[in-house]
This record gives C-alpha cells, structure tokens and sequence, in this order.
C-alpha cells in the first residue's frame, strides 16, 4: 500500500478531534458527557480542567495530558482562567495500539499520558504548546500516525468487529452473534478482553445506552417506556436501573440536562 494512502486510511480511525480556547466560563464544555466505551486523549495547553463523575461530590484535577476511557458515569467539567484544550477521541482498540498495551487497568479515571507512553507525551506537549492553533490538527495527526505505524490487516479487522458488535448487533445474544462473526463465544470475548479491556456484553450495552441518550434527547415526544423497549429492554424498571447504573443519573434527569453529549450511532 502506498503510504500517502497508508496514513490516509489511518486517519480514518480517529472517530473525532476537537479543540477549544478561551475564558474558562465561556470554553469549558456545560452540562454532562455520557460514557461511550471510548477513549479521549486530551492535552491542557492552558489552565487545566475540574472534572468528576455525576453523583460524585468531589471535583479533581485533571492531569495536563492524559487518557480517558469512559463506561461509566456522566461527566461534568469545570474550570478558571484561560483555557486551552485540543482533545481527540478513538476506540478502545485503536487506542490500546496508540499506547502499546491493552486498556484493562485504564477505565474510567484519568491516567496521565506521560505514565503511559514516557518523555513522548512531553514532547508532544511542547510542540502543541509552540504550535499555531490552526496547525495543531495536523501535528496530532501526525503524531498518532506515528504511534500507528505498525497497524495491521488483524488490527483493521479486530477494529471492523468492534465497530459490528457495538453498533450492528447491540442487542444479539453473544453465542448467535459469534456464530456470524465466525467465532466461538469464547474466542470473541479474549479477542475484546485483550484488546479493548471489555467484554461483548459490555460494549454491546454501551451502545444501546447511546441510542437511549439519542431517544431521550431528540425525541421528546416518547415516553421513558417506549425508548426502553426501542433500545432492549423489558420494562421501564429495568431500563432505568441499568441507565443510571452507567451514567449515575435517571433516563429523565439526563433529558431534562440543560446540555448533553452523547456519541451518535454511525
């Protein structure tokens, strides 16, 4: 493969890349994040952000560059003074190749990059920091290029399967979804388990709770009912317990926020 087309493709596997600047009371992102079994790298170029988990009463610091791998708990941010964040998001299987381990011990809290990868966060960090805003883009692109470098035909594939049982098989129990796949059940779940620090059920779940923020937040006319059975559940008591069991907050109370993010089905 021609490696213009190479890193092209490579790219293609950054799910999102954004950035914000400014007053932290007009910058810093308002209202709740819901977990998506993805994985955020964030690099703090200004005041570093608070954040903490809904139903958590404490806020924490966030480390200056760090990874995040989110299943559970909503987020809220806060902060003071200027910030200045750029941040890319990708999934947990690109990501355990990004960082040259598997994500087993990294959900769910912040774990400084710099712990993860050495003196190549601090560099990174730096060359952000001295670069043009309109060129950071490019330089993290770059950068994650580099870490991809050895991303295989098997990498491609195990990150297809991924993206299958997420997204087009999120409610198939696991024995007749690995028979299409073409795997045992028992090969399905090691391949997640070592690469992705997950279990099919799980990220099969994190999408039907996606679908669920989806319904709740753009569908205002369904009741809390009707989206639990849109997304696989039997009944309302069941749906919200495992609703707020993820997101540490009710199916309504995450409608009602004043603003929430949430991934979208592709």
């Amino acid at each position: 493969m021609d490696m213009a087309v190479a890193a092209l493709n490579r790219r293609s596997l950054v799910k999102s890349m954004w950035s914000v600047a400014g007053d932290a009371h007009e910058a810093v992102l308002p209202g709740v994040i819901a977990p998506d079994s993805h994985v955020e790298f964030v690099f703090h170029l200004g005041n570093t952000w608070r954040m903490r988990r809904e139903g958590q009463p404490q806020w924490s610091e966030q480390p200056r560059a760090f990874v995040y791998a989110q299943t559970h708990g909503a987020l809220r941010f806060d902060g003071e003074g200027k910030v200045s964040v750029i941040a890319f998001r990708v999934s947990p299987i690109v990501a355990s190749s990004i960082l040259g381990r598997p994500l087993s011990n990294l959900w769910n809290e912040p774990v400084s990059l710099r712990d993860l990868v050495g003196a190549d966060a601090d560099a990174l960090l730096v060359s952000l920091s001295r670069t043009e805003a309109r060129e950071r883009f490019a330089l993290l692109h770059k950068w994650i290029e580099s870490r991809l470098a050895d991303w295989s035909t098997s990498d491609w594939n195990t990150q297809r399967l991924f993206d299958h049982v997420m997204w087009q098989a999120p409610w198939k129990p696991l024995e007749s979804l690995s028979r299409q796949l073409g795997w045992s059940a028992r090969g399905l779940r090691r391949v997640f388990a070592q690469r992705a620090g997950l279990s099919p059920k799980e990220i099969q779940l994190a999408a039907r709770h996606l679908d669920a923020c989806a319904l709740l937040r753009e569908c205002p006319e369904l009741e809390i009912t009707e989206i639990a059975g849109h997304v696989g559940f039997f009944d309302h008591a069941a749906f919200t317990h495992s609703f707020h069991e993820r997101l540490g907050m009710t199916p309504t109370e995450f409608r009602n926020a004043t603003h929430a993010f949430y991934e979208r089905r592709p």
